[in-house]
């Protein structure tokens, strides 16, 4: 029940209100021009329209701020700055967890894919990662490790990824093809 509702509000703009069967409330994000709400596991869209329009008065004061200038750090910067700090960590993390070697990782504001391998074990991430959740960043991550080992989509390469995602690596592609990098 991974489904999007778009609206556009008249004083703010666009609105996407997106399920997330691992939220646990809702939850408002401004990213770019798009205010997102996040509809929690048993949550609805009527009660989720109602809570942002609760907090429609801040949404506007933040929107206001970013629009003025106030804020010191522009968004793919802040996106890079967090991308820098979490990314290497977790791929370290994977890497040591599932037995995989890697030469380097590079950030990089890669807007055509998610990540990239190459033949000197040097994965590439893309910063816009960041706006993934958690899960299907370790997807990537996981995906561009197992290129360590096997460098092409053939079948062993599946069945490689599918071992190191408990046999979803079918259904998170499927989840992350939904997923749209920023143009």
């Amino acid at each position: 029940m991974d489904k999007e509702i778009h609206l556009t509000d008249p004083q703010i703009g666009d609105v996407l209100f997106k399920y997330n069967r691992n939220a646990k409330r809702y939850i408002i994000r401004i990213k770019f021009d798009v205010v997102m709400v996040t509809i929690p596991y048993g949550g609805n869209y009527k009660s989720a329209e109602a809570f942002f329009h609760k907090n429609k008065t801040v949404i506007l004061q933040k929107i206001n701020k970013f629009k003025s200038g106030n804020r010191p750090v522009v968004p793919d910067e802040q996106l890079r700055l967090e991308a820098r700090l979490y990314l290497p960590k977790q791929l370290e993390r994977l890497a040591k967890e599932h037995g995989f070697k890697y030469n380097a990782v590079r950030i990089q504001k890669s807007k055509t894919r998610w990540g990239s391998c190459s033949s000197k074990a040097t994965i590439n991430l893309s910063l816009y990662l960041m706006l993934l959740p958690a899960h299907l960043i370790e997807y990537v991550l996981l995906h561009e490790l197992c290129h360590t080992v096997q460098m092409d989509h053939s079948p062993a390469f599946w069945a490689l990824l599918d071992k190191h995602t408990n046999g979803k690596a079918r259904e998170l592609r499927s989840e992350l093809k939904k997923q749209i990098l920023p143009v």
